[in-house]
């Protein structure tokens, strides 16, 4: 049997957004789960949702999520609504409209509106946001058409929502320093992404990132031969401890060679 990621939602989602990259038949009835995922993998990178899912690393994958200031309990809540909206989709109900398709669309612009204050969305990201929350005849509309209660909810709130991206001030040009693209991709971040967050964010992270490869390394930290030479103090006896111990290991290696050969 499958172990299931975090939860069914977002297993089949990630599940069947894999097979739809491949060209692959996915299950039909799963689609607005792919739907999220494909704009979770917009406001985060792919890399942050759908890398935990190979390695099952469901901690990296919630990390990813509340990484931008998004707060765990908002976190455990839009789990939640996941939850309650498979839960809807495998009863009997699934025949009516439900709203709980709004409510975790609504919790997708926060998480938009949490990033933006550390990473601004750009023209082309911000353009897929307003064909996703407020989609006019495309499959995602129809969909909508066809279970949600009231289609007008998200479109509102997005449109309101999404002034706050806008970037009115003038932002001072300040040369980071960032680690290379590789270490950054090691922790689940793309390098790009950390460029575009703030001088003390960038810090933060970097802080974070190189404590953990300090750590690491001293998990890892090699045998060193030199810390366990045996001397004497005085040169000559040294010099006869080493001989000696050379002709042990002659005579042994003679030993084991008559060994075979009699063999």
């Amino acid at each position: 049997m499958e172990n299931v990621f975090i939860n069914n939602f977002i297993n089949s989602g990630i599940s069947n957004y894999l097979l739809i990259k491949d060209n692959k038949d996915y299950e039909k009835e799963h689609i607005f789960e792919v739907h999220i995922i494909k704009c979770l993998c917009k406001i985060y990178g792919e890399i942050n949702i759908i890398n935990p899912y190979r390695i099952k690393n469901e901690n990296s994958f919630k990390s990813n999520i509340i990484m931008y200031g998004y707060k765990l309990k908002d976190m455990e809540e839009f789990f939640k609504l996941l939850d309650n909206y498979t839960e809807w989709l495998n009863s009997e109900k699934a025949v009516g409209k439900t709203d709980v398709t709004s409510k975790i669309e609504i919790s997708l612009i926060n998480m938009i509106i949490e990033k933006n204050k550390e990473v601004k969305f750009d023209k082309d990201e911000i353009g897929y946001f307003n064909a996703f929350f407020d989609p006019v005849n495309n499959n995602l509309a129809k969909l909508h058409d066809l279970i949600t209660v009231d289609i007008n909810k998200v479109p509102m709130y997005w449109n309101e929502k999404k002034e706050l991206l806008k970037n009115t001030t003038k932002l001072k040009l300040v040369k980071k320093d960032l680690l290379s693209s590789s270490t950054y991709e090691k922790y689940g971040l793309e390098q790009n992404d950390v460029a575009k967050m703030s001088e003390e964010k960038v810090k933060d992270v970097n802080e974070s990132i190189l404590e953990k490869e300090k750590e690491e390394q001293k998990r890892n930290k090699k045998f060193v031969p030199k810390s366990l030479i045996i001397t004497s103090g005085n040169g000559f006896v040294d010099i006869l401890m080493l001989l000696s111990i050379m002709t042990t290991e002659i005579v042994i290696g003679v030993l084991i060679a008559l060994y075979f050969i009699r063999g």
